[in-house]
């Protein structure tokens, strides 16, 4: 039986997340299908109340996500607001489903992080769907019914029995990649 690949829990609307999906994608290893298992983690999934990316719970993440991001050439602009990330979860699963998700993936997170958009919003998402060669109507359905949702949420459950308290973390059967990593450190981590 062969091995599952490694799995990469991460959230839309985490910085570390977004750093370490650039550098997944500079990597060799990504470029197969499937090589990777991109697992959804909500941070703060619904009901948790919508909060400001200065809030104290989220200082210490983002203070790490920028300075990051800085050393990397890449100022950081999201929208104040951190919205939900689930129906952009849904979305990207939705795409993975049509062979685009790893394009739907990078531009839900750059419409985030570089483009301050709210990725929250139906709309946003749609749109992004639509930029990516996705049926605007079926993607549109998708979001509306939740389709996803269930997934979504098995993923997180996964991760919390994988005791997965945060990410990004990427899991490789029993060692884990928590936190930021150059490709450097990933690429080792993957081959090993």
């Amino acid at each position: 039986m062969p091995a599952s690949p490694p799995r990469f829990f991460f959230d839309f609307v985490d910085p570390l997340s977004y750093l370490v999906a650039r550098e997944l994608a500079a990597h060799p290893v990504d470029e197969a299908p499937g090589s990777i298992a991109w697992t959804p983690f909500e941070l703060r999934p619904p009901p948790a109340p919508l909060v400001d990316v200065s809030d104290v719970s989220l200082r210490d993440r983002w203070a790490s996500g920028r300075s990051q991001a800085e050393s990397m050439g890449i100022e950081l602009r999201p929208p104040r607001l951190v919205p939900w990330s689930r129906k952009a979860h849904e979305l990207a699963l939705h795409a993975e489903a049509r062979d685009v998700g790893a394009a739907v993936r990078a531009r839900i997170f750059e419409a985030y992080f570089m483009d301050g958009t709210d990725i929250g919003r139906i709309d946003v998402l749609v749109g992004i769907a639509r930029e990516e060669g996705l049926d605007l109507t079926e993607a549109k359905a998708v979001l509306d019914v939740d389709r996803f949702e269930a997934e979504i949420l098995e993923a997180r459950a996964l991760g919390r029995s994988l005791a997965i308290g945060n990410v990004p973390a990427l899991v490789s059967g029993d060692r884990r990649l928590e936190g930021f990593h150059n490709r450097t450190a990933i690429g080792t981590f993957l081959r090993a």
